[in-house]
């Protein structure tokens, strides 16, 4: 194994961890999956990506999206412990890499009605890559009786820190508490979440092939950089904006986390358009923040994770992949802002 990452929503009812409104199985894999990836650039390898519990249909296509890759074997599998114990060591005995192990919990969210906390440990996400060409010990992920999902027994794996040699391969939020977490009205987040996918849009209209075409941008932050006059574009435009260039364009990726906001806004009720109506209905005012992510180069993210009013100028923030709203009976997901928190760092603190 060479990184094992997880990542655990800043939400908390009733002393559990719950997924906001904005966020699904496909979304907290996402985010474990991309402190796992953390500066790899391997195109040449064929990548097989195990998913573990029952994710959303975007997962076949956009996992290999936010890897950066064109394509990848996509494998799927029941989420519970024993499985994962099952794919981990299929994968370790198989001698083939990379491969990527992302599970996911995400307790139905109306169990027991909105006033009951999740029966189950509560939702995130882990995500374990592996490479033939990296020697490590044996991960043990035995299921004991108290797992019940492949998550809860890869944090129990993990707060354990069964490799405490190697530090820097354990990422995210092994040791965050429970009860800890940001609390939530779970009636307003059930709101918010349970949205009719296939009520017509009153918002701006994206066709679906163009949503697919800026992908790279929306999700990776991807921009140009002219081998001319070497000005940097954002989003990518397949030409220069300074000196009109095609021929000379190179991807460049910018920052995705640790960005500064140089502005922010509250939007209130009435003020938001129309695609947002049932979400400011549901939770109420959201921020909007100006981030700059590289000299001369800002971004306008909507703010999660956070109070309306609570993120200030000056402060830094990390981006996140989550569901923005329904169009054409799907979600649509794209880059939030959230408050940097300790499970931000690269590697484990103990």
């Amino acid at each position: 194994m060479v990184r094992a990452a997880a990542y655990v929503p800043a939400a908390s009812f009733e002393g559990v961890r719950v997924a906001a409104f904005d966020e699904d199985a496909f979304t907290l894999g996402a985010t474990a999956a991309e402190r796992a990836w953390v500066d790899r650039d391997r195109p040449s390898d064929p990548l097989v990506v195990h998913l573990v519990g029952e994710f959303p249909p975007v997962a076949d296509w956009g996992f290999p999206v936010l890897l950066g890759r064109g394509t990848a074997e996509m494998v799927r599998h029941p989420g519970d412990a024993s499985e994962l114990a099952r794919v981990v060591s299929t994968v370790e005995q198989g001698g083939e890499g990379p491969a990527l192990v992302v599970a996911a919990d995400l307790p139905e969210r109306a169990a027991g009605g909105a006033g009951s906390p999740p029966s189950s440990f509560g939702a995130g996400a882990v995500a374990l890559l592996f490479d033939s060409s990296t020697k490590s010990n044996p991960s043990r992920y035995e299921p004991a009786t108290q797992d019940r999902s492949a998550v809860a027994l890869a944090l129990r794996v993990g707060r354990k820190g069964q490799d405490r040699v190697r530090k820097e391969a354990w990422m995210g939020d092994w040791d965050v508490a429970p009860a800890a977490g940001r609390r939530i009205d779970m009636e307003q987040t059930l709101r918010g979440a349970n949205r009719d996918l296939s009520a017509v849009s009153e918002g701006a209209y994206v066709p679906r092939a163009r949503y697919f075409e800026n992908l790279p941008s929306r999700w990776l932050f991807t921009a140009d950089e002219c081998g001319e006059c070497h000005e940097v574009t954002f989003p990518s435009r397949d030409s220069c904006r300074r000196c009109g260039r095609r021929d000379t364009l190179a991807p460049t990726s910018l920052p995705r986390d640790d960005v500064q906001v140089v502005a922010v806004t509250t939007i209130g009720r009435g003020g938001q358009p129309t695609e947002f109506d049932a979400q400011v209905q549901a939770a109420g005012p959201y921020q909007v923040a100006l981030v700059e992510v590289a000299s001369g180069i800002r971004i306008t993210l909507q703010v999660t994770d956070a109070a309306a009013g609570e993120l200030r100028v000056g402060d830094r923030v990390n981006t996140r992949l989550r569901r923005l709203y329904p169009m054409e009976g799907e979600w649509r997901y794209g880059r939030k802002a959230v408050p940097r928190s300790a499970g931000d760092a690269l590697s484990r603190s103990s």
